[in-house]
């Protein structure tokens, strides 16, 4: 896409917008910068009200270039980088909110992790429910997190460490502790993969 420019009545083609373009861009615009600099001190001392408005022009002049070296840099960086200048969380970076996975608790194993592509006949209903809400009472957030990944969503460690920003191995820890309460809390009839 060509960006175009009015100016004077006549239209200049100002190439695509690329980042070698937008550097060419402010090439030029920090030569002008410097000319108005040079300008604006060949005036001084200031004696007459005329050098004032003279000196006063230039200077509006050089802080509206300054503003667009400014501007190209904002676009370069952003063409180079992908991403927002200034911002420093990126997508692959999220908060504690943006990484919470709500999971229903019926989808979690009563007694040993299912993880397989077709749908499990479900067993005791509300019972079941009622008793994996109660065991995922006592976890803490961390182990109930790595427990429903790991069991309900099959997640393998690897993934979930990665989705969670902690190592492979605290996966392991939380989701063994997870099995340990879960195992108390239920009466110790819970498989234990570690």
């Amino acid at each position: 896409m060509e960006k175009e420019a009015k100016r004077c009545g006549k239209t200049i083609d100002l190439g695509k917008a690329t980042a070698d373009n937008y550097r060419k861009t402010r090439r030029g615009l920090l030569l002008a910068a410097d000319r108005l600099t040079r300008e604006i001190a060949a005036l001084e001392p200031i004696r007459s009200a005329g050098q004032m408005d003279r000196w006063l022009e230039l200077e509006r002049q050089r802080k509206l270039v300054l503003e667009m070296i400014d501007s190209c840099s904002y676009v370069i960086e952003w063409l180079e980088t992908g991403r927002r200048p200034g911002n420093r969380r990126g997508i692959e970076r999220r908060s504690g909110v943006q990484r919470e996975i709500l999971t229903d608790p019926s989808r979690l194993p009563a007694v040993a992790p299912v993880c397989r592509q077709e749908e499990v006949a479900d067993e005791g209903g509300e019972e079941r429910r009622r008793r994996i809400e109660a065991a995922l009472r006592g976890l803490t957030e961390r182990e109930r997190e790595c427990y429903v990944l790991a069991h309900a969503q099959c997640y393998s460690y690897a993934e979930i460490a990665a989705l969670l920003g902690i190592s492979k191995s605290s996966v392991s820890t939380y989701v063994l502790r997870a099995q340990r309460k879960i195992a108390a809390n239920v009466g110790g009839s819970v498989f234990l993969v570690g």
